[in-house]
């Protein structure tokens, strides 16, 4: 095993689709069977550029496709579609509910940071570890998308924390990219992300949350994520 220690942070924050949730093939499903629905082409490539994009970026992307819709009509659809695949339950992914509860047990506040509208995120904080989270970003405030830093400085200011201060997971090149330029430490997921990620020096990658654990000492504050194989840097 190799040992990750970094200073305990004041917080840590969360990406949604793909990174805490497998909800990614509900958003697939929903924007395939919109572009089908009005007559347009869906593809592999389409699939594959709407990884971390926003519902705007989405809108645009489908109309594109042949949706002659526009995002006051697209946004929606999507929306209502994603929110009927879900059902009763949220698809946590391996590891997440328990690396949430470790966080909060050693003190760590989470906040979540997505592009994805309020009520789903409201849906995965209502279903999560109590008190684990300490608010949200979502794309239904007044911020700019990713690969813009604002979200993930918005998040950390949630949780009364500097982005240098943070911890950031996620799961595409664009939120990686906010989440660096806000000056959080970045660690990337693998395990359900729509695209690859990029290897590159300014984050860490991780197989999965599942490999994660959370050790503190009290006495050099200190705050370790102990993953199952060496990541890449």
């Amino acid at each position: 095993m190799t040992a990750i220690s970094r200073p305990l942070p004041k917080a840590v924050l969360w990406d949604l689709d793909g990174t805490l949730v497998n909800s990614d093939p509900l958003w697939t499903a929903a924007e395939r069977e919109c572009v089908t629905r009005h007559g347009g082409t869906w593809t592999d490539a389409i699939a594959d550029s709407l990884a971390g994009a926003s519902l705007t970026t989405c809108a645009q992307v489908l109309r594109n496709a042949g949706v002659p819709l526009s995002d006051d009509e697209i946004i929606p659809e999507l929306v209502h579609s994603v929110v009927r695949k879900y059902g009763d339950s949220v698809p946590w992914v391996p590891g997440a509910v328990k690396l949430l509860t470790a966080f909060r047990d050693a003190g760590v506040p989470s906040v979540l940071v997505t592009g994805s509208p309020r009520v789903l995120a409201e849906r995965v904080l209502a279903a999560a570890p109590e008190g684990a989270f300490v608010g949200c970003v979502t794309g239904d405030d007044d911020v700019r998308d990713k690969p813009d830093p604002e979200p993930y400085v918005r998040g950390a200011s949630l949780a009364n924390a500097e982005p240098g201060e943070c911890v950031a997971f996620e799961d595409s090149a664009a939120g990686l990219a906010s989440a660096i330029a806000s000056g959080a430490y970045a660690v990337a997921v693998r395990a359900h992300a729509r695209t690859p990620i990029p290897d590159a020096s300014d984050h860490i990658t991780i197989a999965s949350l599942a490999d994660v654990t959370v050790r503190t000492d009290r006495y050099a504050d200190r705050l370790a994520l102990t993953v199952s194989s060496t990541p890449r840097r």
